[in-house]
């Protein structure tokens, strides 16, 4: 039976987590907090030199070292700073000293603020755990790994912290639900124990009442200390030194282990839990892969299997952590196809306004349906008073935009390409019945890996006009062609993106690319993983392809010719047919508007009513 993480992790890593599936954990914990708090409050990963780990009630930050075997633990530390955000007030906490100075009691400082960490825990942790039996796991591997361990489960049985001291009372107390606790190892010991009482612990309100609780167990071994009798310290020391020598030095721990082990209790306490730090680059790294949603699909490739990255959206965060190597954050040599694909829109727009147009067709003269008024004066001698009108649309269509984003691409065909995309992407913005979704087919560097070979095949979903805007579709300036082409590996990918044509939609791809599919990584030691080219990387894309059209979409695959390819005209024409169909067709970059030529008549066909 699934617990814990197991339920929501899409895959389980064999070693420590990497950036993207940090990025994943962080927004499933993200999520789970804002459930528990009702409150949108940042789950963030400890960043080098920004302070101190425990939570200040308005974000929460955790460890990056993450794996499968803390990973539950993680979570429930997460869950336990996310309570303190809804049920510890702060300015108690922040107003401490005024209320120890009242009764001064600042001597007592460390131990009553220990002491009031430990209760107020207590007393929040149980809200947590009785109201929300969801997260319970969490909370058990969060305290097995801060509080249970064979040391101080072994510790609570040994001779060690047996002397009537503060740091006795405190370990004593601390590990007061531990089993293996002796109520009996101090003196007023069962006295603090009773007025705790754990198993009532909800009887405390809010922080205050855990705070006068504990001021209270402060007086009382304070109390304690000011009456017992030194001689009762010696007597005691030497009934320690006797019991040593009975017990079984290899099963009780010495006295350095249960300190050290105390000590990551009391850390624990503080809020000042171990958690390793990203890097500033990281932690924007990090930043961009959670909100650009970024996903890894593993697809077929020939024999085997190879991850694709894909990317929902471009956001403002990939751009400046530029993650994959393929953004610039300099767009001003791209603005002028801004512009003029915004022109070539709004000329396009008012051609295509009939496609918002709602044909009307009134029949007449019925025996049923509505009243005609106009014929109410014969209504004494004729049936026929009744009419119904007939309403027909234009047919939705859906269009799927997929771009070659090589390196190749560089240069005038990706600034043609460019205008003519941002002017079907103005058009889709402005009309009711035309969806479209621009997708960029390319490769980047693994941010998982530190190799510069280490290349990973990318689906950047750069647009959707049902939910993106202009300033969306205008980020598309900031992408750089720099990559090699994927090109079956990122259909199989996109495949699911592309909705069904039925009787109430037209499902369209466009595909425009240059060359031939081509990719390859390597593996450990430069040894090569993937090399994906050639005649099995055609017949790979075209079955992509086949599976595309499966659906009933329909493909409009273009070719964007350049000087040299034009030797080749044949060989690639033929090549170009087996995977795209025989409606695939050349074009020059300097002739890209045919594209929208060819759609602005798809778009005005009358066939398209329904």
């Amino acid at each position: 039976m699934k617990k814990g993480s197991a339920y929501w992790l899409s895959h389980v890593p064999t070693e420590k987590f990497n950036l993207i599936e940090l990025a994943h954990t962080q927004r499933a914990i993200s999520n789970f907090v804002k459930i528990l708090t009702k409150k949108d409050i940042p789950v963030e990963f400890f960043e080098h030199n920004r302070g101190e780990s425990m939570t200040n009630g308005k974000k929460i930050a955790i460890s990056s070292t993450i794996n499968m075997n803390n990973i539950d633990s993680v979570v429930g530390l997460a869950l336990h700073e996310g309570a303190h955000c809804i049920y510890t007030n702060f300015k108690i906490l922040k107003k401490i000293s005024n209320r120890l100075i009242k009764d001064n009691l600042l001597g007592g400082r460390r131990w009553i603020e220990m002491l009031l960490n430990f209760i107020e825990d207590r007393r929040i942790d149980n809200l947590i755990y009785n109201n929300a039996p969801g997260y319970q796991d969490y909370y058990r591997s969060m305290y097995e790994r801060y509080y249970y361990s064979k040391i101080v489960n072994r510790g609570l049985k040994g001779k060690e912290y047996r002397i009537e001291n503060w740091e006795s009372y405190m370990f004593r107390i601390i590990n007061m639900f531990n089993e293996n606790a002796d109520p009996t190892a101090l003196q007023i010991l069962p006295t603090i124990y009773k007025a705790i009482d754990l198993k009532n612990i909800d009887r405390l309100r809010d922080t205050r009442d855990s705070l006068e609780l504990a001021i209270t167990i402060y007086r009382l071994i304070h109390m304690h200390f000011m009456l017992f009798d030194k001689k009762d310290f010696k007597h005691q020391h030497q009934l320690n030194k006797q019991n040593a020598k009975k017990n079984n030095p290899k099963y009780y721990p010495s006295k350095e282990e249960i300190t050290k082990a105390f000590a990551k209790q009391e850390k624990f306490l503080e809020g000042n839990t171990s958690k390793t730090s990203l890097t500033k680059k990281e932690t924007k790294q990090v930043e961009a892969i959670g909100k650009s949603n970024i996903k890894i699909k593993d697809v077929k490739v020939l024999e085997s299997s190879c991850p694709v990255h894909v990317i929902n959206g471009i956001t403002p965060s990939i751009i400046e952590s530029n993650l994959y190597g393929i953004f610039s954050i300099n767009n001003l040599n791209f603005r002028p196809q801004i512009e003029n694909g915004i022109n070539i829109g709004k000329k396009l727009l008012r051609k295509l306004r009939v496609r918002n147009e709602q044909i009307t067709l009134a029949s007449k003269r019925l025996k049923s349906g509505k009243i005609d008024p106009r014929r109410i004066y014969a209504a004494g001698f004729e049936d026929d008073l009744f009419y119904k009108i007939d309403r027909a649309n234009y047919k939705p269509i859906n269009l799927h935009v997929s771009i070659d984003g090589s390196g190749s691409m560089d240069g005038i065909k990706w600034r043609q390409v460019l205008t003519n995309t941002i002017a079907l992407g103005y058009v889709a913005l402005k009309m009711d019945n035309i969806d479209l979704t621009i997708s960029i087919r390319t490769s980047g560097k693994n941010p998982n890996l530190s190799s510069q070979t280490a290349q990973i095949p990318l689906l950047i979903l750069a647009f959707d006009s049902k939910k993106n805007t202009l300033k969306d579709l205008k980020r598309l300036a900031y992408y750089k062609c720099n990559g090699l082409t994927p090109e079956g590996m990122c259909l199989n990918a996109l495949n699911e993106y592309i909705p069904n044509s039925s009787y109430y939609l037209d499902s369209y791809l466009i595909n425009m690319s240059d060359g031939y599919p081509t990719f390859e990584t390597y593996g450990v030691k430069g040894s090569l993983k993937v090399n994906y080219r050639g005649e099995e990387a055609i017949l790979d894309t075209a079955k992509a392809v086949k599976n595309i059209k499966k659906k009933g979409v329909k493909i409009l695959s273009y070719f964007i010719q350049s000087k040299t390819t034009e030797t080749k005209d044949k060989e690639l024409n033929e090549n170009f047919q087996i995977m795209y169909g025989k409606e695939a067709s050349f074009i020059n970059p300097e002739n890209i508007n045919e594209v929208t030529k060819t759609l602005n008549n798809l778009f005005l066909e009358r066939n398209l009513i329904s």
